[in-house]
């Protein structure tokens, strides 16, 4: 998943009132017509976010929203560590005569 799309996705919502309003009407056209080009499972993670949070004014999902990117912007998203021979895998045999 693209976490820089769907910060700047959410950012969006929470700086453009006219932006999530049309959002959370037509989801899908909204996001075509602004240039936004979803994947499958980032469109998944969307659409179950907006049924969530579809009993909240426009104003607390905005809040809502704001306070989750407060600590994600500017941190880089986590990347994997490097694999290691150090204990993983099956253990190295024995030397012969060691």
């Amino acid at each position: 998943m693209r976490e820089n799309v769907l910060r700047d996705l959410a950012s969006r919502a929470t700086a453009d009132p006219d932006f999530l309003r049309q959002a959370r009407k037509d989801l899908e056209g909204t996001l075509v017509r602004q240039g936004y080009h979803l994947t499958d499972k980032e469109m998944r993670l969307v659409e179950s976010l907006r049924q969530q949070t579809a009993k909240m004014s426009d104003e607390e999902l905005a809040r809502t929203l704001a306070s989750g990117l407060g600590g994600r912007i500017g941190s880089p998203p986590a990347r994997p560590s490097a694999p290691s021979w150090h204990s993983t895998g099956p253990a190295r045999p024995a030397r012969p005569g060691g």
